[in-house]
């Protein structure tokens, strides 16, 4: 398990390309683990353009993983779910029509179906209120 992870600059020398460039040093990003200092993830050793890419690919790949099921699996498990409640489904489609007529934006409306979600249903084992609204 790993501790708080922060993402570290480092820099990189990228050689010229051909005898009219020049050799540029670029910053690149790895996570590294601040309790052990061991370095978690580094893109394969080429490291992340940017702190937020590192993050938010780490989150990704740890986020399957931690599920166990790939991003297939959760899109079939979804729609299964939802062919099984039905009446939620139409709950939900009335809420948007709502929505809809108030002139609400789409980001509003997410919003809203969301808070619904997580006030009335416990999402199945591997799936989260995310998902099922993906693929709703």
């Amino acid at each position: 398990m790993t501790g708080n992870l922060k993402a570290v600059p480092y820099t990189v020398t990228v050689p010229a390309e051909d005898e009219y460039d020049f050799d540029r040093t670029e910053t690149r990003w790895r996570l590294v683990d601040e309790t052990t200092a061991r370095i978690i993830d580094d893109a394969q050793g080429h490291g992340y353009r940017s702190a937020q890419a590192a993050y938010r690919a780490h989150g990704y790949k740890t986020t399957t993983r931690r599920r166990g099921t790939s991003a297939n699996t959760i899109k079939q498990r979804a729609r299964s779910w939802w062919r099984t409640h039905g009446r939620l489904h139409d709950a939900l489609e009335g809420m948007q029509l709502q929505a809809l007529k108030q002139g609400l934006s789409d980001r509003a409306m997410r919003e809203v179906c969301t808070r619904y979600m997580h006030d009335h249903v416990s999402p199945p084992h591997g799936l989260t209120v995310p998902d099922l609204l993906r693929y709703f």
